[in-house]
């Protein structure tokens, strides 16, 4: 199970709205950010927010831990990026044993990537699934 620690930013009444939590980073500059986070920020793009299935009472602004199968990542990846190239490229192939040359191939890469696009529409993707809370531990100094 893939798990990632995520901020509660909002609940509606199909789940939960949550944002990932970066990681503070390494720790070998201090924490003053090294050179390569710096340059990594300069072309982030805004947090994107996120609907996760959640049985637990979270409001917003707390934090829980989120799961995806594993395999699940893989599987998506491949519906989305495999299977229409597999069959666009099969698509030309294919065509080119009724008729050689460049028209008919890009109608079979067309007709392949139409097929794909039918098939993707028609699959449920996995969705992530809210773990538990995340317990915050605090050490109190007496």
């Amino acid at each position: 199970m893939l798990e990632q620690t995520v901020e509660v930013i909002k609940t509606a009444s199909d789940g939960i709205w949550v944002q990932a939590v970066e990681p503070s980073g390494c720790g070998t500059c201090g924490g003053q950010g090294c050179s390569s986070r710096r340059i990594a920020e300069l072309f982030q793009r805004k947090p994107r927010l996120f609907r996760v299935d959640c049985d637990l009472s979270l409001a917003p602004g707390d934090r829980a831990i989120v799961g995806i199968a594993n395999g699940s990542v893989l599987n998506s990846a491949l519906r989305a990026y495999g299977r229409p190239l597999a069959l666009m490229l099969g698509g030309a192939l294919l065509s080119q044993v009724f008729e050689l040359g460049d028209g008919p191939a890009l109608i079979g890469v067309l007709l392949g990537g139409a097929v794909a696009w039918l098939l993707a529409r028609n699959t449920q993707a996995a969705r992530p699934v809210v773990l538990r809370r995340e317990e915050m531990i605090r050490l109190m100094k007496g």
